[in-house]
């Protein structure tokens, strides 16, 4: 496992923004965001709220592509 950050957005009294669009008490509904700056370009649809980070274990962390093969020959 490994430690991965991710990021939420949380309204004025810590409510979580939630894939409906709407906002929640409970963090197991909020909406995680692995890009910083795509947090930051949904909040500006939200505002009055902030962009939290926080860390968790992960069995998948972030997928880092490589290069194929193909493309290597091109």
């Amino acid at each position: 496992m490994a430690m991965v950050t991710r990021y939420s957005i949380t309204d004025e009294v810590g409510r979580f923004l939630t894939i409906e669009g709407s906002f929640a008490y409970d963090d197991a509904d909020a909406v995680e965001f692995r890009d910083e700056d795509e947090a930051h370009e949904e909040l500006a649809a939200h505002p009055g709220c902030t962009v939290e980070s926080f860390q968790r274990f992960s069995k998948f962390p972030d997928f880092i592509p490589t290069p194929s093969i193909e493309k290597e020959a091109a």
